[in-house]
């Protein structure tokens, strides 16, 4: 079943800014978090953005795949790049995770089409 991923992202990002109205500490204290670890450093943000795909088809996060998926592709990633995560990913986590690659193929059909 095909995922409509801008109705996903919308949907997380509406979810995620609404934290400022409920628990504003606490999402200021994981944006801050977030912005820490995505800058370059030993690693560079594109590859943090491509790791946190492969964690996040583990977990699994649909709003998460989506999400990394978009800013992994901002950060300079190649559909191909993101699929070799998602092989790794499916290593790891088996035929549950080959399910879920899914989410991120689509969004990689919306945006960054083969």
């Amino acid at each position: 079943m095909e995922q409509d991923v801008e109705k996903i992202l919308k949907s997380f990002q509406k979810h995620f800014g609404a934290l400022n109205r409920d628990i504003p500490d606490t999402r200021n204290a994981f944006t801050d978090l977030l912005k820490t670890v995505h800058k370059d450093g030993a690693l560079s943000a594109k590859f943090k953005e491509i790791m946190a795909i492969a964690i996040s088809i583990i977990t699994p996060c649909e709003p998460c795949m989506v999400y990394h998926t978009k800013q992994a592709l901002s950060a300079g990633a190649t559909r191909e790049e993101i699929m070799e995560a998602a092989a790794v990913a499916i290593v790891m986590g088996g035929g549950p995770a080959t399910a879920h690659v899914a989410t991120v193929q689509d969004a990689l059909d919306k945006w960054a089409p083969s």
